[in-house]
């Protein structure tokens, strides 16, 4: 394609500006490759700060700062004191309820059998015994379903006990990395105020950038991408082959740019959350 643009330049004599001509050629291929790099910031897809849901005071920190723990681990430990008594009362309490059924139970059992027999030789026995025989067994019976509803309550009642125990221990949610501890032993914890403290998973990272929105229709799941993290002091360690996970659906009205999240691998665990990256995008 060819373009006139026009230029004006002053005469040696000093006199009227003359129009030249100035032609500039702008090839374009199918082939050619437009490259957009980007400097992005390093975030971790699971980190989370851990409060506890109920008042306590801390017994134990059974980690360290730096510490790598599995799902499920324990991590503070709540004076449990309370929860603890209040859990062995409702278990004793279910036992009594518990020995109570299987008590009646027999009972009713020798009962019933007490009926059988007595209807077998009724002609022989007064009517009144089998009448006697029979108001016991429906005594026996309705004493029965009263203790089965208690044997249940109580049943209720140590899960709940069990409940709140467990709830004094705060555990990992998930796999990560004990990155900072906010308490001390001996600290009361608000409900859903204090933060305890946060864990962060350094194996699932990815680059978070914002693209300009001329390129929201370039951008594709799975693509391939090439991301240098920190490259004053990381070198070639931190030239690391991301991919595209996610592409945000709208443009900030404001900034005129979207946001692209770029999943990168972190076997070594040399890349931490909070570093800067330099993102390349090539597009055909």
């Amino acid at each position: 394609m060819k373009r006139k643009s026009p230029f004006l330049r002053q005469s040696a004599q000093g006199g009227a500006p003359l129009l030249t001509t100035l032609f500039m050629f702008v090839w374009w291929s199918p082939y050619a490759v437009a490259q957009l790099s980007v400097t992005g910031v390093i975030r971790a897809e699971q980190e989370v700060t851990i409060r506890s849901e109920f008042a306590g005071i801390v017994q134990q920190i059974a980690v360290r700062e730096g510490a790598r723990v599995h799902e499920g681990q324990l991590l503070v430990q709540l004076k449990n004191d309370r929860q603890t008594i209040a859990l062995d009362l409702g278990r004793a309490r279910l036992a009594k309820a518990e020995a109570s059924v299987e008590e009646t139970k027999v009972l009713l059992a020798n009962a019933e059998k007490e009926v059988d027999r007595v209807k077998i030789a009724a002609d022989a026995l007064p009517r009144k015994e089998l009448e006697d025989k029979t108001d016991q067994v429906l005594r026996l019976q309705a004493n029965l379903n009263a203790q089965m509803a208690d044997l249940a309550q109580a049943k209720e009642e140590v899960r709940l006990r069990e409940n709140e125990l467990k709830e004094t221990q705060l555990l990992a949610p998930f796999e990560g990395t004990v990155t900072q501890i906010y308490v001390h032993r001996g600290d009361t914890l608000r409900p859903l105020d204090t933060p305890v403290l946060e864990l962060v998973a350094l194996e699932d990272l990815y680059a978070e950038v914002l693209l300009p929105s001329a390129y929201v229709q370039r951008v594709r799941p799975d693509q391939k991408i090439r991301v240098q993290v920190e490259s004053e002091w990381m070198g070639r360690s931190g030239l690391i082959d991301g991919t595209v996970v996610y592409a945000a659906p709208k443009i900030d009205a404001s900034s005129r740019t979207f946001k692209v999240k770029v999943r990168i691998p972190n076997a070594n665990g040399l890349v931490r959350p909070g570093m800067l990256a330099q993102v390349r995008f090539d597009f055909q």
